[in-house]
């Protein structure tokens, strides 16, 4: 397992000779599997499975992805059958909330003893596992319409998400904010103010990784008009306080 803060894909096109998969923890980026290329953002892992050829692109600026690897045999040995029997490996899966929420958490503490490690690795790999055998295509949602991806993408410029986000998100998309509101909570299941919220804090979460700046700064940089508001939203989304979550980040770095 590894945790990776990438900009930069270093490796280009290749394929291994064993199974990986790979969750996105902050940011988004592009991986192209066998041809195809596929958006990951918070929440999202991609399968590759022995044989399979990929490559990463990281046009979004930092991200932050947790990567297992698992070997030829142990694989076959204890995973194989549990997968269907016929899978696209370019599919993106979706983790739920909770889950991410208890992976970041373990993740950002690294405090394993007497074999958790490989429990952990374990629960997750089965988890994963387990999401692709139920994955039906009826659990994907319909269609997004092109205004609101386009909306959305424009959202995640910096520029977009601060004070007046709401109405800015509103004014992209030409739409009533009640239309939107109903857009949003049929394709994502949240209003667009829970997406500007996410947005904001995955933003934040990389300057907490990259940067020194004080939380007060990447409070009002993040697009909050106070702290208060931001800390709240923050350990809403991730169960950690900014402060916290910086701090475990550099005790195990």
């Amino acid at each position: 397992m590894f945790i990776y803060n990438k900009v930069e894909s270093i490796s280009g096109l290749h394929e291994h000779d064993y199974y990986e998969f790979t969750i996105v923890l902050t940011g988004r980026y592009y991986q192209q599997i066998n041809g195809k290329q596929v958006l990951l953002e918070r929440g999202d892992f991609a399968f590759i499975p022995l044989g399979s050829n990929h490559q990463s692109f990281y046009e979004f600026g930092p991200t932050r992805i947790l990567n297992v690897g698992i070997s030829k045999a142990f694989f076959e040995q204890h995973y194989l059958d549990l997968l269907p029997t016929c899978f696209v490996a370019s599919q993106v899966y979706k983790i739920k909330s909770e889950f991410l929420n208890f992976i970041e958490s373990m993740v950002a503490s690294l405090n394993f003893k007497n074999g958790e490690f490989n429990e952990f690795l374990e629960m997750v790999t089965f988890y994963a596992i387990n999401r692709i055998r139920h994955h039906r295509e009826s659990d994907i949602a319909p269609d997004v319409p092109v205004w609101l991806k386009e909306t959305i993408e424009k959202m995640h410029d910096k520029t977009q998400f601060g004070d007046k986000a709401l109405s800015t998100m509103v004014q992209h998309s030409g739409k009533s904010q009640e239309y939107l509101t109903r857009a949003t909570q049929r394709h994502y299941g949240k209003t667009p103010m829970q997406i500007i919220n996410e947005i904001r804090v995955d933003f934040a979460k990389k300057q907490l990784e990259i940067t020194n700046y004080s939380i007060t700064d990447i409070a009002y940089d993040s697009g909050y008009s106070s702290p208060s508001m931001f800390i709240k939203n923050f350990k809403k989304i991730t169960t950690f306080t900014p402060k916290h979550y910086r701090k475990e980040l550099f005790n195990n770095s």
